[in-house]
């Protein structure tokens, strides 16, 4: 059934409406000649629906004069008429001719846009997965997400009058399903929701946070001993010392996990704008994982490479064969293979195997019936099934802990211990046994978990004011912060994927990962959001951009007090108000040579976190954009009621407690790269809706994609599917461009004109996951969607 919205919109000639008819009604004398004569009006409209529609007698020629010359319609649909109770009164001279045809009219009216809501309109984009060029055309509905099966779940669920966070439940649901390497249940997400009728966007928080235990009052980092029993996990150690060799053998393990937060995020933003019952947002998901769905050539990189990807923590290339858990920086240390952890080899690799190193083929159908159990107590019990400490969710996840830590027989099953000689040729003088720490999480921490609704932070850039993510997520700092620069230095004067392009883009990236390392953290325990006001400041922004004069900076160094950021102040968490407005900036100081951050390098900050992003854009006009994740490939690997856990501890820095920003601390949150986000025009009307998975650089994705489309005109897809940069990698703020693509060939160039040397400017693998809506208004002021989807992942756009 049609339902439609007005716009604030400016009729133009297609919207069109004439006066057809008119009825006389009566006539009364009035004097010996003239007469007053009463008319119904007959209006026809044109090709487009309008509302408000008036007719206004602007002339009536000799001898007649308009007594009452207007008269409203109201609503008409596309080639509609009507004739409106409303009449007109003409005071007519019967001694001069009179023409009714030499009327004149002006008829106006609001163009409206008329949804259809039907199911069997929805339609998948052209060459996804992984061969589209151009973005999806609708005027009804549209969703964009990382896999083509969600996309079309959430396209039914808002074909069937459901709002953008209906189909959002729909959406996730299915990608914890299909996308188990990178999202789900048990992770984290974060929401940008742009309200229609009150024309507000508002940001929701629901990122994994530390359990309320996290040991010893000394710990400082996941990667110490913090309990009594960690002291079995490894020898030679006491409290506070280090629970394992290598801190990626922390991280894939349960000490890493966090408290989810994804169903409590849903679950208050349902609340709010949900029209269809919780309970019929799921049975598709939960239909994939009883049924079974594909093993999708995505997933198998993620488990076994052909020694042309690269590692989703360091950025370096990958070994051909089974894809490690992790890599350490120096490359010389790593851990077991992922189809070694039980769980995943239990589920996604190939039993026949006898290297045990290579998942399922291409293709093959893979069932989670517990996943789908779950998912079941979910949809009959809603989000509070999930969170109840007594409840059979909760208990399987911490009962998965437990069999970490101790033996059916009661003996001790943690360990971290890692071979003693790693060879250069890639042996080791051990097997490497998959690390098994467990989480400190308690019943207590899953009741105690709480979605926040934050204050969305927001910048005008190019003509668009946009809103995106705030503390302690990074991303959106990045995202704004680079767009001042470029703004500041005309990067729209330099033809799109040029040399000069890149070197602003790059330099860019790379000063805002300089800035942003000391500042961007958890907003409940210190003064970030005053200093991130600080950093976005125009003078700061002016600043920082007059260090990029033409070559590349060799060391990239953060600003401090001397260029007016506040000094780091620790706050208590228990006072926050995080829909607060953000402090304003501190007083504009002279820019002084630049300072060398603090020493306090953390251990783990590589935020190379992988994640998936979805866009979304209702039959009312409320607009969506979701980052959802278990942080790096595979999380904690480890399942529990059919899950994969999120690893998203492994985001905290390690530093010393208290005056470190992103420092590990009991129900905190640690940071991330992630920052769904949506622009408006100078109108206020919503112009991009988008977001990306692709951890540490994807705010220079959502950058790239915000430019191609905004700046230079082109079609979203085609923004999409331009060749990836970053300066965000790790913190060494080195540029790179995307590996295999048209873009290295620019690099030799680039170190003669700009500067660049090896060790500041190469290549790597940027696997973004990019997931956007753009929006174009017709000659009527309506919208036109535009959806689009990376071709680097299995998604696609869905909508009509």
């Amino acid at each position: 059934m049609p339902s439609a919205r007005a716009l604030a919109a400016t009729p133009a000639a297609a919207a069109s409406a004439t006066v057809v008819k008119l009825t006389r009604v009566s006539e009364t004398r009035v004097d010996r000649t003239r007469y007053d004569y009463v008319f119904q009006v007959t209006v026809q409209n044109g090709s487009v629906a309008q509302s408000g529609i008036t007719a206004n007698l602007t002339g009536a020629g000799a001898g007649t004069g308009i007594v009452d010359g207007r008269v409203a319609v109201g609503s008409l649909g596309a080639n509609e008429s009507a004739t409106p109770a409303d009449t007109i009164t003409l005071r007519v001279d019967r001694s001069l001719p009179f023409d009714l045809a030499g009327l004149q009219w002006a008829v106006a009216g609001t163009p409206v846009q008329v949804v259809t809501f039907d199911p069997a309109l929805c339609t998948a984009q052209a060459g996804a997965p992984g061969t589209q060029t151009v973005g999806l055309v609708g005027t009804n509905v549209m969703v964009a997400s990382a896999d083509v099966n969600a996309s079309a779940a959430g396209c039914r669920v808002l074909a069937r009058g459901g709002s953008a966070v209906d189909a959002a439940i729909a959406v996730q649901a299915v990608l914890g399903v299909v996308e188990p390497f990178a999202s789900g249940l048990a992770g984290g997400s974060v929401i940008t929701l742009y309200d229609a009728a009150t024309k507000k966007v508002r940001t929701f928080d629901g990122l994994a946070s530390a359990p309320a235990n996290i040991g010893a009052s000394t710990t400082t980092s996941i990667y110490q001993m913090a309990v009594a029993s960690d002291l079995q996990c490894r020898s030679g150690q006491s409290i506070g010392g280090s629970i394992s060799a290598q801190q990626g053998n922390t991280n894939i393990s349960g000490r890493a996990t966090g408290v989810p937060g994804t169903l409590k995020v849903l679950d208050l933003a349902h609340q709010a704008y949900g029209k269809k019952p919780w309970g019929q947002l799921w049975d598709e998901a939960i239909g994939l994982a009883t049924n079974g769905f594909p093993m999708t050539r995505y997933m198998y990189s993620t488990l076994y490479s052909d020694g042309t990807q690269f590692d989703d923590e360091t950025g370096e290339p990958l070994d051909a064969g089974g894809v490690k858990a992790w890599w350490n920086t120096a490359r010389d240390r790593w851990g077991a293979v992922r189809c070694q952890y039980k769980d995943i080899k239990a589920r996604y690799c190939d039993p026949s195997d006898a290297t045990g190193t290579r998942p399922l083929a291409v293709g093959t159908l893979i069932r989670n019936l517990p996943l789908a159990d779950t998912m079941t107590k979910v949809r009959d019990g809603g989000a509070a099934a999930f969170y109840d400490p007594n409840g059979p969710i909760a208990a399987s996840i911490l009962r998965r802990f437990q069999e970490d830590k101790t033996r059916p027989d009661g003996s001790n099953n943690c360990t971290s211990i890692l071979p003693a000689t790693y060879n250069a040729d890639g042996t080791t003088s051990a097997a490497i046994i998959p690390a098994r720490i467990p989480s400190l999480m308690a019943a207590s921490d899953f009741a105690n978990y709480r979605a926040v609704e934050r204050k969305p932070l927001t910048g005008q850039h190019f003509g668009t004011t946009i809103y995106t993510q705030p503390a302690p997520l990074f991303g959106g700092v990045v995202t704004l912060y680079s767009l001042g620069l470029l703004e500041r230095l005309g990067v729209a004067n330099q033809a799109w994927a040029t040399p000069g392009f890149y070197y602003l883009a790059l330099e860019a990236s790379r000063l805002a990962n300089a800035d942003r390392r000391n500042i961007v953290g958890d907003p409940a325990y210190s003064n970030v959001n005053a200093r991130v006001a600080a950093l976005l400041s125009p003078p700061y922004l002016d600043a920082r951009a007059a260090l990029v004069n033409g070559r590349a900076l060799g060391t990239v160094s953060a600003g401090g007090t001397a260029q007016g950021i506040p000094a780091f102040a620790a706050t208590d968490p228990a006072t926050f108000d995080p829909l607060a407005s953000r402090s304003a900036p501190a007083a504009a100081t002279r820019f002084a040579s630049r300072v060398t951050p603090r020493s306090a390098t953390p251990l783990h900050d590589g935020d190379w976190n992988t994640t998936s992003s979805l866009a979304i854009i209702d039959g009312y006009g409320n607009a969506l954009a979701m980052t959802t994740t278990i942080n790096t490939h595979w999380g904690a690997h480890i399942e529990a009621a059919g899950m994969m856990l999120n690893n998203a501890m492994s985001n905290f820095s390690a530093s010393t407690p208290g005056i470190d920003v992103n420092g590990y601390a009991a129900n905190k949150r640690p940071r991330s790269s992630i920052a769904p986000s949506i622009a408006l025009d100078a109108s206020g009307r919503v112009r991009l809706v988008w977001g990306s998975a692709g951890g540490g650089p994807i705010p220079d994705y959502i950058v790239k994609t915000f430019l191609g489309n905004m700046v230079y005109g082109m079609d979203i897809q085609a923004a999409i599917n331009a060749d990836n940069w970053t300066g965000q990698s790790l913190g060494s703020s080195v540029a790179q461009v995307e590996s295999g693509k048209p873009i290295v060939g620019l690099i030799p160039g680039m170190r003669s004109t700009y500067g660049y040397t090896t060790t500041t400017l190469g290549e790597t693998g940027l696997t973004s996951g990019l997931a956007g809506i753009a929006v174009d208004y017709d000659v009527n002021g309506l919208p036109v969607y535009r959806g689009a989807a990376d071709y680097r992942r299995a998604g696609g756009a869905n909508g009509y």
